[in-house]
């Protein structure tokens, strides 16, 4: 069965060698080999803008996502070189911020999928004998053909096992029509396709506006240190301040521009943010100096693990997933948390890893996440044990998916076994000492009961 995926695309172009801005719009889609093209159905739009004015040419876009996850607004755009000086060459799909990415989310995976972008470098020095490497992929212009009207030339990219892409280009250097080949997860094979549908030409006040917009969210991104791809952000203190300074300023700045749609993104993030905390300190504070007592949880993994140990120690427990598959960031958290186990344990420090999962209320799946579990645990050779919550005793404690957070769920015991820390989400990492926060948490309860 065939996976399919409806793609359009929005070019926004400028400058020599084109006379005014345009406004190209594609659509397309992307097929795969399995799966029941009703239930798995993901619409996007991508929207770029070609400011050839600028030296070197810089491509700005955005792409904006509709089912099947969605990569988190502040990746959602971004700004791309698109004359190199290093002759012809075509924006490579790679998983970067400076090239437009798909989430493609189902039970089994949760990978990025690369959308090449319609813009080929000198593309109108393309000739019958044109021919370039990038990377593994040879592209060879093969023969001109007309698409829907226009002369293009149809470019063939291949590597060593065969075709990869095949594009057809203007001569004004943009691609009109694009079939590639997409192979994500565990060898998933799908069909990404695209074509032009639509172009028309927009005047100098709109270039201006869309220029400055992008200049204002890239410096956003950049002062809130959000460079790096992830699948999702969990925005500490900081920089939920700085997002609450510059949210009017986005939007305004945004009118009018297809950064429109990833303001409105940001507006709902927001406001999303601020239930999320204020439902989780109401947990946090129900929580504080309840006693921890007869969980019931299950030993999954370890020996190291006991409830009486609950009391007279400081203990860590630690609610997450614990899944090998598919193996998520920041899964490093859990190292850093292996390490300060190995820090304290000579000091009677307690760490238990907590699986939480729904899975875990059908007594026919436990099996399943069991060994996910004890694959993770032995692929991070983590030395603390590994329970499972099957009773829900976190809902006790004061789950945050309750309040529209997710976990990680951080709970530190005082040696009466009462919750003395509670902290939904990842901490900030020091590079000396992994988990500041908790380390000091950790450090007091000891340091108090020495004296």
């Amino acid at each position: 069965m065939k996976l399919k995926l409806i793609l359009s695309l929005v070019l926004i172009s400028v400058g020599s060698p084109l006379d005014a801005a345009e406004l190209l719009t594609y659509s397309g889609q992307m097929v795969g080999e399995k799966g029941d093209p009703a239930a798995t159905t993901k619409r996007f739009t991508l929207a770029a803008v070609r400011d050839g004015r600028n030296e070197g040419g810089i491509l700005h876009w955005i792409v904006v996502e509709d089912g099947r996850g969605a990569i988190p607004w502040p990746h959602s755009y971004g700004s791309s070189q698109w004359m190199d000086g290093n002759g012809i060459n075509v924006q490579a799909a790679t998983a970067s911020r400076n090239n437009p990415q798909l989430l493609y989310k189902n039970e089994e995976l949760k990978a990025y999928v690369a959308v090449t972008l319609p813009q080929l470098a000198d593309g109108g020095k393309l000739n019958q004998e044109s021919i370039w490497k990038q990377g593994p992929v040879t592209y060879r212009v093969t023969e001109r053909q007309s698409v829907e009207g226009q002369q293009t030339w149809r470019v063939l990219g291949f590597t060593n096992f065969g075709v990869k892409r095949t594009f057809w280009v203007n001569d004004e250097g943009y691609i009109v029509r694009l079939r590639e080949n997409v192979t994500i997860g565990r060898g998933d094979r799908f069909d990404l396709e695209y074509d032009l549908k639509n172009v028309e030409k927009l005047d100098e006040d709109t270039r201006g506006k869309v220029v400055t917009a992008f200049d204002v969210f890239n410096k956003f991104r950049t002062k809130v240190d959000i460079e790096k791809l992830e699948k999702e952000i969990v925005w500490d203190d900081q920089q939920l301040e700085a997002f609450r300074e510059d949210i009017d300023r986005l939007v305004s700045v945004s009118a009018d521009t297809p950064l429109s749609a990833v303001a409105r993104l940001a507006q709902t993030d927001l406001k999303a943010q601020k239930g999320r905390s204020g439902g989780v300190a109401t947990l946090m504070t129900r929580a504080i100096g309840k006693v921890v007592e007869e969980p019931g949880f299950e030993l999954y993994r370890g020996s190291d693990y006991s409830e009486d140990a609950f009391t007279g120690n400081v203990t860590v427990l630690h609610f997450w997933e614990y899944r090998s598959s598919p193996l998520e960031q920041p899964y490093g958290q859990v190292g850093y948390l292996d390490f300060l186990y190995r820090k304290y344990k000579d000091e009677g420090v307690k760490v238990v890893g907590v699986v939480s999962n729904t899975l875990l209320e059908d007594p026919a799946e436990r099996s399943r996440v069991r060994v996910n579990a004890r694959k993770f645990a032995s692929f991070m050779n983590l030395g603390f044990p590994i329970v499972a919550d099957v009773k829900g005793y976190i809902g006790k404690i004061g789950d945050p998916r309750g309040a529209g957070a997710k976990l990680p769920l951080f709970i530190v015991l005082d040696q009466k076994g009462r919750i003395v820390h509670y902290k939904a989400g990842y901490y900030e990492v020091d590079r000396d000492l992994g988990l500041k926060s908790l380390d000091s948490v950790v450090k007091e309860l000891l340091e108090a009961a020495s004296e």
